[in-house]
């Protein structure tokens, strides 16, 4: 019986550790957040930090799409936001959120991969897969990343897409 009931809070477990990896319906509260364009490192009003992102498509275009890394404690959470003020100069000053992935409590031997970063190269064949986002495992040894789950942000519909792990191999190269 004790055997059972150890098999049984192992799945569980399991379970929940899958369940926290992202877009968990806490995210869904960020959406429609609007925020001025803060400095790097710099605190929001919400209490996240904001460590950088990255622009999606066109540059230019009015209004832009990007994607934003914030941290809280042991919450990381990405924003795919649009443009809604911009200064004289063009540059843009304020963002509204339109999509959220979450990564509460992400375990030590976890690795989040974050949108554009350079230290990562992820292939599916021989086509490079690009503006990804995802959690997974590190082997700095070995310089691979394993992907457990992957996103991409679209465009077209501001919301983020899961991407297939099937067949994607990731290197790690740190900078």
């Amino acid at each position: 019986m004790i055997g059972v009931k150890k098999a049984a809070l192992a799945i569980l477990a399991a379970a929940l550790a899958y369940s926290a990896d992202a877009q968990t319906p806490k995210a869904s509260e960020y959406i429609g957040y609007r925020y001025e364009a803060p400095e790097i490192l710099g605190k929001l009003q919400n209490g996240f930090t904001h460590r950088g992102g990255g622009l999606i498509g066109d540059i230019n275009a009015d209004p832009v799409l990007g994607v934003s890394t914030l941290e809280k404690g042991r919450t990381m959470m990405f924003w795919l936001e649009v443009s809604i003020a911009r200064d004289e100069k063009g540059g843009v000053t304020a963002w509204e959120v339109k999509d959220v992935l979450e990564f509460p409590n992400v375990a030590a031997a976890d690795r989040v991969l974050e949108f554009s970063d350079p230290s990562f190269e992820c292939t599916r064949g021989r086509r490079v897969e690009s503006e990804l986002i995802g959690i997974g495992r590190l082997d700095r040894r070995r310089g691979i990343f394993t992907p457990r789950k992957l996103w991409r942000p679209n465009a077209r519909t501001a919301k983020f897409e899961t991407v297939s792990v099937q067949n994607v191999r990731c290197l790690y190269s740190e900078p």
